[in-house]
């Protein structure tokens, strides 16, 4: 319920900060609407000093040449003052604006990406599957999704802890992001699952990209000296017209499972220290 709470309190903060933008678009405007009234007076004063018939018709006339060069010195030293405090106020209003796009273009990073891995989360999966889903049906064009899960990583951290677990969700985020092409969506989905949206990519393509995923992990488990290694099992889903997100999401989970029931490949090796637990994936 934590978790649910912050990521509430994050997604309304592009929104306050929208608003607070929208506040200096007005304040904005005050300043001009004041700049433009003040100009209308002094250009109203400086008439009066140089042909005050045209206000009093002649029946007021400044009597002395001192005081209009009095009063037009006056009024001209006020102009400057005046502008120098409108430029200032311009100027906090530049850096606070600039400083709001800067803090709005990090909350909205933010909303959409999972704060441990780097990658998408699932707002941004939802939102970027309706896209692609609508561009496919456009263009008529394929689009295939990944679910990956890790194996056996419930026992993992069990074993492990949840600071090693947390790591290894990390790497595996890495592996996602070379694996899969620059156009391809890579998503946490949530625990120890992720989803990959591949647009323009048909069940054979996917496929291709499931086995290079493979050759990344078995070189992940040899790279280094750890006293575990990890595996993923792949179900893949390839959009086809009138499906929804929830139905291509479905096909994708269903066919994960299904080869997670296949043949027994997880093989759990009990030592003094360690457990290694791996999956072929496939």
């Amino acid at each position: 319920m934590e978790n649910e709470s912050g990521q509430a309190q994050l997604d309304h903060v592009p929104e306050q900060i929208e608003n607070r933008i929208q506040a200096l678009d007005w304040r904005d405007l005050q300043l001009w609407s004041i700049g433009t009234l003040v100009l209308v007076f002094f250009a109203a004063g400086f008439l009066a000093i140089i042909s005050p018939q045209l206000f009093w018709q002649g029946t007021v006339i400044l009597q002395r040449q001192q005081q209009t060069d009095t009063l037009f010195f006056g009024l001209i030293a006020l102009m400057v003052l005046f502008n120098v405090y409108l430029f200032q106020q311009r100027l906090a209003l530049l850096k606070t604006r600039r400083e709001l796009v800067r803090q709005l273009q990090i909350a909205e990073r933010t909303a959409r990406t999972d704060a441990l891995t780097g990658l998408y989360n699932l707002r941004f999966m939802r939102e970027a599957m309706t896209r692609e889903i609508a561009r496919a049906d456009r263009n008529q064009s394929t689009l295939s999704v990944v679910f990956i899960d890790v194996d056996n990583f419930k026992d993992f951290n069990t074993q492990f802890g949840h600071v090693v677990g947390d790591r290894v969700l990390r790497d595996v985020a890495a592996l996602l992001k070379k694996n899969f092409r620059a156009e391809d969506v890579v998503t946490r989905y949530g625990g120890d699952e992720f989803v990959v949206i591949m647009p323009d990519a048909d069940t054979a393509q996917a496929g291709v990209a499931i086995e290079r995923l493979a050759w990344w992990i078995g070189k992940w488990n040899v790279q280094e000296q750890r006293p575990y290694q990890i595996g993923a099992t792949c179900g893949v889903a390839t959009y086809a017209t009138g499906m929804d997100m929830e139905h291509l999401l479905s096909v994708a989970d269903k066919d994960l499972y299904t080869r997670k029931a296949g043949p027994a490949s997880v093989q759990v090796m009990p030592t003094t220290a360690t457990c290694e637990c791996y999956r072929t994936i496939k």
